[in-house]
């Protein structure tokens, strides 16, 4: 006996989709478009059929067609099974439209790797505003694969372990790729970043149908641990102090400051509005773009002043980029002489190098919650109570964030020792 299931083609679609037969059956599947679409809010994913609804007139026309749908299926397959003692795939779909007298669909070109990998740029598009780490970087690094190995990407290619694309292709990350300096090879955090967005679009993929579940162990999403940094209470408040000419320094400066004071993420921070803030309650509330979670930021008297200084807007305009804001907070720090040289270590082509910078050169949008966490550690806050306003659901990842010279940790842990 066969298992039946139907999904949709595209479950998360705004416009009508494809209702799709997927029959299980003797260790194979099979799956059949039933030539029903509707719009996904009107599906019952528990039941598998259409939503009894008064706006949506046609739902028992469509149940009880994908019943008969069913029915036609099971018995097909049971009659094979007692004739011939076995249903193959193709007899069993012969069987199948001939019992229904439903016309064959004309055999279209099947779809290949790189076809699917624009829907999925496509449905990224639709959940992010910046996709460049799969629409440009991972784009990139496939094609240059594929032209090292002279054929196209494929997923039985990718599937394989030994002498396989994505040996190929981590070979010429290490060595052959260029960076954003123009010089050859990648770190091994952007290299394991490639290979973790390629997993989600195999995943995007597996979800679907699109190919066969694999393993993708052998994607293995490398990381070290680079220092990254943090604005020190006296950083902040000399920045807070600056005098700053232009508009979009200024808005910038700001914005920065009130994300140290909430921990909002640069996607949050841009939508802050009047609704989401509470000034008599000292409060803000708004739901994390990122992972649609609601938070709750008690405002500081500083997050306060900022906040009415924009009507309690957000300070920065809706159409500054995060490449704006990145490249301006880096000019506010260098002329607040946030100067300090810092040492990062990185392995680049495989070998570990040691490489210099100014504290301002290192600091992004990301700065301000590490900044958040940081400071509210020194601060001797609670750590459950920083997480719950920075997001973070595991202590691994929030001990993360915590950036402290070696300086403030001594001065910290002296308070303990005898």
């Amino acid at each position: 006996m066969g298992q039946i299931k139907f999904n949709l083609r595209d479950p998360k679609s705004e416009n009508k989709t494809s209702i799709i037969l997927v029959f299980h059956f003797d260790g194979g599947k099979i799956r059949i478009s039933t030539r029903i679409s509707i719009i996904p809010k009107y599906w019952n994913l528990k039941n598998q059929r259409v939503k009894e609804r008064m706006d949506f007139p046609e739902h028992n026309k469509i149940n009880q067609k994908l019943n008969e749908i069913s029915l036609a299926m099971i018995s097909t397959y049971n009659e094979l099974i007692e004739k011939e003692g076995i249903a193959s795939k193709d007899t069993l779909k012969e069987k199948f439209y001939l019992k229904l007298k439903m016309p064959k669909l004309k055999k279209v070109r099947k779809k290949q790797f790189w076809n699917y990998f624009e829907e999925f740029i496509v449905y990224k598009r639709k959940q992010l505003n910046d996709i460049r780490d799969y629409n440009n970087s991972l784009r990139k690094h496939l094609l240059a694969t594929e032209k090292i190995l002279n054929r196209k990407a494929t997923f039985e290619g990718i599937k394989q372990l030994d002498g396989s694309f994505i040996e190929t292709m981590e070979h010429y990350l290490i060595y052959d790729a260029k960076n954003q300096k123009g010089e050859k090879g990648l770190s091994v955090n952007t290299i394991g970043k490639n290979f973790k967005n390629l997993k989600v679009f195999l995943n995007y993929c597996f979800e679907r149908e699109i190919c066969p579940w694999f393993s993708t162990k052998h994607l293995i999403a490398k990381q070290e641990i680079i220092d990254e940094v943090y604005i020190t209470q006296n950083e902040l408040d000399n920045l807070s102090e600056l005098k700053l000419k232009g508009e979009l320094r200024l808005q910038v400066r700001d914005a920065f400051i009130l994300g140290c004071e909430t921990a909002l993420r640069f996607s949050d921070l841009r939508l802050v509005k009047p609704s989401h803030i509470d000034i008599k309650g000292k409060r803000l509330r708004m739901h994390h773009k990122k992972t649609k979670k609601k938070v709750v930021v008690p405002l500081s008297s500083k997050a306060i002043e900022i906040l009415r200084k924009y009507k309690n807007f957000s300070p920065i305009k809706s159409n500054t980029t995060i490449t704006d804001f990145n490249r301006t907070i880096k000019e506010v720090c260098k002329k607040a002489e946030i100067n300090a040289t810092i040492n990062q270590y990185r392995t680049i082509r495989g070998e570990r190098l040691e490489i210099e910078k100014l504290k301002y050169e290192m600091v992004t949008s990301h700065t301000c919650r590490r900044t958040f966490c940081t400071l509210k550690v020194l601060n001797e806050v609670p750590v459950p109570l920083i997480m719950k306003i920075s997001g973070h659901t595991t202590e691994r990842n929030f001990f993360r964030y915590l950036k402290m010279d070696e300086e403030t940790s001594a001065e910290k842990m002296s308070k303990y020792i005898n």
